[in-house]
């Protein structure tokens, strides 16, 4: 059984049925190439808006003398800007009888804990959970016509967990809709 997965201009990748799997070799259950990270160029708009927004908070708190703080959040500003200026590079992800591969990067499945999916931006994402102090997460971008089939993969060797949103999550979407950066297209 073969299966073509293709995820933004991916390259052609195969899956091969578990119960073929001798668990003695490395092989391959699925890859696929996708994007390293989520990505969504801004307009103009939005930097107005957030430069904006940025520079009444940095007057307020001149006012308290946080010139730190200030200059922290310009930080966090620029450092926005970059990553959704800068257009990231493909990686290939693999998933194989006894690891889960990030590009070159291995992670075996005795230091996974769990998974579950996200949508971000524009993109799904599968997020794995780890046992290491550093990467606590893995995501890893994933075609969605491809989720039922890595879902099936992956719960045989992870317990899914159904991610609720945590406290943080719901802050930063009940300030997306009340103050949104930049206009909503229908």
């Amino acid at each position: 059984m073969e299966r073509k997965v293709q995820i933004h201009k991916a390259k052609v990748a195969t899956a091969v049925p578990t119960a073929e799997l001798d668990m003695s070799l490395e092989k391959e259950i699925i890859s696929w190439e996708a994007p390293e990270r989520t990505y969504q160029e801004r307009d103009r708009d939005f930097w107005v808006t957030a430069i904006s927004i940025l520079v009444l908070i940095s007057v307020i708190l001149i006012f308290i003398k946080e010139f730190f703080l200030i200059m922290a959040l310009f930080s966090v500003l620029f450092l926005y800007y970059v990553l959704s200026t800068v257009k990231p590079g493909s990686v290939i992800c693999r998933i194989t009888n006894k690891a889960v591969y990030f590009g070159e990067v291995r992670y075996e499945w005795k230091i996974l804990s769990s998974f579950w999916f996200k949508h971000s931006l524009s993109y799904e994402i599968l997020n794995i959970g780890t046992n290491l102090t550093f990467p606590r997460q893995i995501s890893l971008v994933i075609n969605p016509r491809e989720k039922e089939l890595i879902k099936e993969i992956m719960q045989k060797r992870l317990p899914m967990l159904q991610a609720s949103p945590g406290t943080t999550d719901k802050i930063i979407k009940w300030v997306g809709e009340r103050l949104p950066l930049e206009s909503r297209k229908k």
